[in-house]
């Protein structure tokens, strides 16, 4: 499956992918829950080999560090013509608190979810 461009999940997050022929990921992540700012946009790397994708996303830019990390493993699928990225993903944090001053202890450094991204719909 073709996974170039925009898709976006249940939340209305966003990951824009552009895949080279080798089958490497890099792009943007741009989310709308957790402590990133709605609307930056934060780089991302990974590798799609068939149906199986995998990236992760770095939750820094030139202004920001949150001290984070996502991976995300998924199946690319179609069903009655439907595209659709099914994924789980796992959260890496080093700090429990947005100022950045309370590590987080080993037990509660991972939060683990799933994601279901589907093409962007333009409008």
């Amino acid at each position: 499956m073709d996974i170039n461009g925009t898709w976006v999940n249940q939340n209305g997050s966003t990951v824009e992918f552009e895949v080279s022929a080798d089958g490497k990921i890099s792009g943007s992540y741009a989310t709308r829950k957790g402590r990133a700012a709605s609307g930056l946009k934060y780089p991302i790397t990974g590798q799609q080999n068939g149906e199986l994708v995998v990236f992760h996303v770095d939750w820094r830019d030139a202004q920001t560090n949150l001290h984070a990390i996502t991976s995300f493993t998924g199946r690319c699928t179609t069903s009655e013509g439907v595209a659709a990225i099914h994924t789980l993903w796992i959260l890496a944090r080093q700090f429990e608190d947005d100022a950045h001053s309370k590590p987080t202890g080993v037990w509660n450094t991972f939060l683990t979810n799933s994601d279901v991204f589907h093409r962007e719909i333009m409008e």
